[in-house]
């Protein structure tokens, strides 16, 4: 009994085995290839997106703190402000993760499919930069990136904390 991959299994599904119609495998490689540099660029997007509404979050934040912030209704949009960063912080971070996971399944699909072509330029990328295990050859983005929406959903945690204290002592100092 050999060991079949089962990416390959059903990435060839419709070849006999042994058969090979490289015009074909090339013209879907190159297809491949490009939705994968597709999904590079919807994830840079929604980074841009993500960086934009919680920098906005926060200077809005900002700009009530600075006002003094002296009324209920102040604090109850610093609360909410925080609230809805926070939210956003969780949802970019499950975003990145998942686009890693997609990324990493179009890799092995890449990969595949670089088997039965002549030059395996993706595979022996990976090799040379020592398949991700060797931080002097390369540093996957993902690490940093999915630190940015832990560094504002700390920030948001403090604004939320620091607005609640703020409504609370309002509310006790009035009553």
């Amino acid at each position: 009994m050999t060991d079949t991959d089962p990416i390959e299994d059903e990435l060839f599904a419709g070849l006999a085995p042994g058969e090979n119609d490289s015009p074909v495998l090339l013209d879907q490689y190159k297809l491949f290839v490009g939705t994968s540099e597709a999904l590079v660029q919807r994830r840079q997007g929604v980074n841009t997106f993500f960086l934009s509404a919680n920098s906005l979050l926060v200077a809005g934040a900002g700009l009530i703190l600075r006002g003094g912030a002296s009324g209920h209704m102040e604090s109850v949009i610093l609360v909410l402000l925080s609230t809805i960063g926070l939210g956003l912080a969780f949802v970019w971070r499950r975003l990145i993760h998942s686009f890693r996971q997609l990324s990493a399944g179009k890799f092995e699909v890449i990969h595949a499919l670089e088997r039965r072509l002549p030059a395996r330029v993706f595979a022996a990328e990976w090799k040379a930069l020592g398949g991700g295990e060797d931080p002097k050859l390369y540093r996957p983005f993902t690490g940093t990136e999915s630190m940015t929406p832990v560094v504002f959903g700390v920030l948001h945690s403090a604004l939320l904390s620091a607005s609640v204290w703020l409504w609370v002592a309002r509310v006790v100092g009035e009553g």
